[in-house]
């Protein structure tokens, strides 16, 4: 009955209905003042989607990488440039808040893109959301026309690899990338052929 008449209310227009145990001690407090709450959540409205990014979000993606940036997982990136560059992200945004991202540059030329900045909020690392966005990157390369995807990475090499990419060398970038490849940063280039996901193979002279 009660579920009947929440999702009445959202029929009706109300944008959220919670559902909370009374028996919990401070379950009010729990549900307006945490993120993800500790009762049940009824809405009409999506309470989480990946989309592309917008300029607005540029602030909480910058939170979003500092951490790896700090720790050297990722080249910092200035405001500026992200400004730049934030058509190429897609973010995942939960009540509001966007909670992981990842980056597709693409080098139409040589029919390939480079998969970067994957991030996700440590509270929210055991939703398969970094699984989610590399699929939705990849569904927009194939969109693109590209044939391979490349990465350059120091520490998730082997989670990359879980993903089908393979060992390759910086020989194998894009000339603008590879003139770019940071060869103190010594980061791993791992690729993958969007037209065999069953038995990705790595791709060479992009």
């Amino acid at each position: 009955r009660v579920l009947h008449n929440t999702s009445a209310a959202c029929r009706a227009r109300v944008d959220r209905a919670h559902i909370l145990d009374r028996h919990h001690d401070g379950i009010l407090l729990s549900e307006l003042f945490t993120r993800d709450g500790v009762g049940t959540l009824v809405t009409a409205k999506p309470y989480e989607t990946t989309r592309t990014a917008r300029i607005d979000d540029v602030g909480s993606i910058l939170k979003l990488l500092a951490p790896l940036e700090e720790t050297g997982v990722l080249v910092k990136r200035s405001r500026q440039r992200l400004k730049q560059e934030i058509d190429q992200f897609t973010v995942v945004e939960r009540d509001g808040a966007i909670i992981a991202c990842a980056a597709l540059y693409p080098y139409p030329q040589k029919q390939c893109g480079e998969v970067a900045c994957v991030a996700v909020s440590p509270f929210y690392q055991n939703g398969q959301r970094g699984e989610a966005l590399l699929a939705r990157l990849e569904e927009e390369a194939r969109r693109l026309g590209l044939e391979n995807l490349f990465v350059l990475s120091t520490q998730a090499m082997d989670w990359f690899k879980g993903h089908g990419f393979q060992p390759a060398t910086p020989d194998d970038l894009p000339r603008p990338r590879r003139e770019l490849y940071n060869y103190q940063r010594n980061a791993k280039v791992l690729v993958k052929q969007l037209g065999n996901l069953t038995a990705p193979r790595t791709s060479r002279h992009l």
